[in-house]
């Protein structure tokens, strides 16, 4: 440890002056070896590295750093990381590091992607993540932005930030991470630090020589942790901390190797707490917490908050300082007991490897309860890899705690090779990474080179892949080198041609549009295929559940298909390479559930009959009860030993599939594409290609509704910001609101004595009575809150075209000043249009726009006096019949809402067929994107003729 920085070590005033990034002992700085030394060779003044070091030596501080001194310098900041989870902790953190005066970052500026989705720090959905001052995101997600026009030709004003870059070597998922590595390698970029905590020195090197970058290594852990392996015969004992060589010492004792009994012998020592005991098996976390927990009284009274639904069996572990934590728990449980934990209140949490995915928890102590774990295909129980282990290990003792030795204990069973359990608990040895890039992978490898414009030829392809850290690492290994990889790659480039995602010609290959879609939502061409060939045979049917006015229910319908194509989907079998997701075997365990939906709509199922595949029928089930709020807690499960948490797994996956797919289909089926760039079934219009263009609003919005777990009347209340530290309304707090029919806008801004009650009962205000009037309150500030964030956006970003009058006046404006300051607007984007109710003709639309040598739109304004009141659907639609009565019944028809329109009625809107309604802040976005440069006018015309409501998610990403 370092009690003083560096000379030269580059941090600025607000960066020291900030406390999170300058951690301080007796007011002066405290930094680790690692961190001081990395100051010290310019991580703060631009120098490019590969940060090798222990878990728990501070290396996330160093990433921070990196970006603080960017965005300082002008610069752009990407720190990518390797899961989901990690990425939503990292975008909590970056808020509260960045959003604030010393760096006065706006929230529209930072942005997180995920396959989630991508939304900024608002809170608000957006679709151009590369615009981002500071951008979170998952190293594939970052992929997908990139490969969606091609690779960027120069990122010399971007700062990257790879954590647990070691992923490249990952066997499922390193090939991506490696092939976007080498895109960005090709690009360049103004500084580049990877960060890994298990490289072994000969990767390190390797790696860092690969990306031209300054290798920065300290293999030394400087929080002392003792390390125990317990055999039937002895105890080996490993001490690493500095000046200790961490070699074994053998004492010929019998200690405890029962995984609970060992729990107790640490707890007997307070620098101990808590106690983190790694299971190999979810089952294993119910098993030993449950039997931990049995007889011993309450000691801790747990008060679950508002709107949250925690399991009774979680629930009575916490009220004895327990807590166990896995992939089957839901969001909400795993964080209410990560801040349970984060409180101290834990003495004991029995988790599998989700805990140990990056998180710094107070940990004091570790015991293995196994060390092995099933291999399905081989049927039999296997060591996990050292490097899984160390990173397990290394999260006890971690920087900031005050525990002075940690410990970590591994019991060996009698059938298991001692000499296993010894190689894991080495820590002077790393375990070699894996190659990332193997043959096997070529089928969703070789898209992605081509629509990230690598490569144009067969040869350049191969030459690329030649080239790959993997190929090197391959000739190391094996005499033949990697030539028979040429043979593998042809095969898949001739599939690619086939799905009519590449084309060749003269012996050069380009991506169609159909390709850059695939290759930007990160599915299967298989998938994509699969969807659109099963849209092509039932999009009527499945038009015709669109709603036809509120009451409908065939949307449910609609999404049960649709959940069920996802889960049937390539991307869960090995249809076009291996699976990208799998089903939980819980799903399936207990064959077919009673089945009504998939019954009634078995006809209309893209793989049928439904009871040929367990999973997807069971799944779906699964989903759409969620979706409709059936199932609300784990008790309302359709089978019994189904979690909550496996539910949002599965809507988690069937979400991405979908959103996927609605990007898919509305980029295809484009009245601005040639036939030629589609794929065949999709060639030559007809009925069913403008069923599948009336379909992908729809289809992204089931995917939300999945996410969501809501039904979509009431979507809209999950963008409703309340003060205090929850931000938003649970799902069972939206449910309840909807069981008391309050699910419109204006429902919920009623103040009347009956409506008060109404919302008090709905959200059960005993504890927090002023949750209702908060609601309230939420609602009237919606939109408004909304349209003022984008309106001080947009006049920013109209400074440069000298636009600002323009883009205000579209936003305050109403009625015939709104038509004026319409008009203003579409000169100011070079946009033609003719007035057509001059002298106020009778029925007659208001607009008639044209862009470029498309059919003119028709469009009408609609404008309400005040920014809480919306457009009702029925103003919304007139537009359709103003269209025919001037005979352009066949003309698609825009309806342009200021504020916005009645957000509970979408599906009835996308039912009509040729009829997009767009709100004014999302439709200023589009404008100055024009202007901008990062959006063509083919795009913006797509995007206004794809039936439903238009919205900024749904434009192309921007670069």
């Amino acid at each position: 440890m370092k009690n003083h920085l560096p000379e030269n070590h580059g941090l600025s005033p607000a960066i020291q002056a900030t406390a999170e990034l300058m951690p301080t002992e007796n007011g002066e700085p405290s930094l680790t070896d690692i961190q001081f030394e990395a100051l010290e060779r310019g991580i703060a003044t631009g120098r490019s590295a590969l940060i090798s070091a222990p878990t728990s030596t501070g290396k996330t501080l160093i990433g921070w750093w990196t970006i603080a001194s960017a965005i300082q310098s002008g610069a752009r900041a990407v720190y990518l990381v390797s899961h989901r989870a990690l990425a939503k902790q990292k975008f909590v953190e970056v808020q509260t590091l960045f959003n604030n005066p010393n760096f006065g970052i706006d929230a529209s500026s930072i942005i997180c992607a995920t396959g989630d989705g991508v939304e900024d720090a608002s809170g608000r959905k957006v679709s151009a993540p590369l615009t981002a001052t500071i951008l979170i995101a998952t190293y594939e997600k970052f992929l997908g932005c990139l490969s969606s026009g091609g690779a960027p030709r120069d990122l010399t004003n971007t700062c990257l930030v790879c954590d647990e870059i070691q992923i490249l070597g990952d066997k499922r998922r390193g090939q991506n991470i490696e092939l976007l590595l080498t895109l960005l390698r090709k690009a360049r970029w103004k500084q580049f630090i990877g960060l890994s905590a298990v490289l072994s020195e000969n990767d390190a090197n390797h790696i860092s020589d690969w990306l031209d970058l300054e290798l920065i290594r300290n293999p030394i852990r400087e929080k002392a942790l003792q390390i125990e392996c317990r055999s039937n015969t002895a105890v080996y004992d490993v001490a690493l901390a500095p000046g200790r060589d961490g070699a074994p010492q053998i004492q010929q004792v019998v200690r405890q190797r029962a995984t609970n009994r060992i729990v107790t012998e640490l707890l007997a020592n307070r620098d101990h707490y808590p106690v983190i005991v790694f299971c190999m098996r979810v089952d294993d976390t119910y098993n030993l917490s449950s039997e931990w927990i049995a007889g011993k009284p309450i000691t801790n009274q747990v008060r679950v908050p508002a709107g949250l639904d925690i399991n009774p069996d979680l629930i009575r572990a916490l009220e004895r300082r327990c807590a166990f934590h896995n992939s089957e728990l839901s969001e909400d449980e795993r964080n209410f007991v990560e801040a349970k934990l984060a409180e101290n209140s834990v003495d004991v949490v029995y988790a599998t490897s989700t805990l140990a995915a990056g998180v710094n928890f107070p940990l004091g102590s570790a015991v293995f309860a196994s060390w092995r774990r099933w291999n399905s295909e081989r049927r039999v129980y296997e060591p996990i890899g050292r490097a899984e282990f160390q990173n397990m290990a290394g999260r006890v003792g971690r920087m900031g705690q005050a525990a002075r030795e940690a410990k970590v204990i591994i019991a060996v069973e009698d059938d298991a090779p001692i000499m296993s359990a010894l190689a894991l608990i080495n820590f002077n040895e790393q375990e070699a990474i894996g190659i990332g890039i193997t043959p096997d992978d070529f089928g969703s490898l070789t898209l992605q080179i081509f629509a990230g414009k690598l490569c144009a030829t067969r040869a350049d392809a191969f030459a690329l892949l030649e080239s790959s850290l993997s190929a090197e690492r391959e000739r190391s290994r094996n005499a033949q080198g990697v030539q028979h990889w040429e043979e593998h790659l042809n095969g898949h480039i001739d599939r690619l041609i086939n799905a009519g995602c590449l084309i060749e010609a003269r012996g050069r290959l380009t991506t169609s549009a159909f390709g850059y879609a695939v290759a930007q939502s990160g599915l299967k061409p298989e998938t994509a295929l699969y969807f659109i060939n099963g849209l092509v045979e039932s999009g009527a049917q499945l038009v015709a559940m669109l709603p036809q006015d509120d009451e409908s229910d065939g949307e449910d319908d609609l999404l049960f298909v649709l959940a069920h194509a996802a889960l049937s989907s390539p991307e869960f079998n090995y249809d076009g390479g291996r699976p990208t997701r799998y089903v939980s075997w819980r799903v399936s365990q207990p064959n077919l559930l009673p089945n009504d939906y998939a019954r009634r709509l078995d006809a209309v199922l893209f793989h049928r009959p439904w009871m040929g595949d367990v999973s997807a029928a069971n799944g779906a089930l699964i989903i759409t009860k969620r979706s409709t709020g059936s199932i609300r807690r784990d008790a309302d499960m359709p089978a019994q030993g189904i979690r909550m948490g496996v539910a949002q797994s599965l809507c988690t996956d069937a979400a991405w599939i979908l959103t996927g797919i609605s990007e898919i289909l509305a980029a295809t089926t484009s009245p601005t594409l040639a036939d030629e760039s589609k794929p065949e079934a999709l060639r030559g219009g007809g009925v069913e290609v403008e069923a599948l263009r009336r379909l992908a609003r729809p289809i992204r919005r089931v995917a939300t509704r999945i996410n969501a777990g809501l039904p979509g009347n009431v979507l809209w209340m999950t963008a409703l910001e309340l003060p205090g530290r929850r931000k938003r309304l649970s799902r069972l707090q939206i449910l309840s609101l909807s069981d008391y029919n309050l699910v419109r806008p204006i429902d919920l801004m009623n103040g009347n004595e009956a409506a008060d009650a109404s919302r008090r009962e709905a959200l059960d205000a005993v504890d927090n009575p002023g949750i209702a009037n908060n609601v309230r309150d939420a609602a009237k500030r919606w939109k408004v809150k909304d349209r003022e964030f984008c309106l001080q956006l947009h006049r920013r970003r109209a400074e440069r075209f000298h636009g600002v009058d323009i883009i205000n006046n579209l936003y305050l404006r109403r009625g015939d000043e709104f038509e004026a300051s319409f008009e203003d607007c579409l000169q100011f984007a070079s946009i033609n249009f003719e007035n057509l109710d001059g002298r106020k003709k009778q029925a007659h639309p208001d607009y008639l726009v044209t862009i470029e040598k498309y059919p003119p739109l028709v469009v009408e304004l609609k404008t309400r006096q005040t920014d809480t009141d919306l457009v009702p659907l029925n103003s919304a639609m007139e537009v359709l019949g103003a269209s025919e009565v001037i005979g352009l019944r066949e003309n698609f028809c825009v309806t342009l809402c200021s504020p916005g329109v009645e957000p509970s009625v979408p599906g009835i809107i996308e039912r009509c067929g040729r009829l997009c309604v767009v709100d004014v802040s999302d439709f200023c976005e589009a404008i100055l994107r024009l202007r901008e440069g990062t959006l063509t006018r083919d795009e913006f015309y797509n995007w206004l003729t794809t039936p439903g409501i238009a919205l900024i998610e749904d434009l192309p990403y921007g670069r």
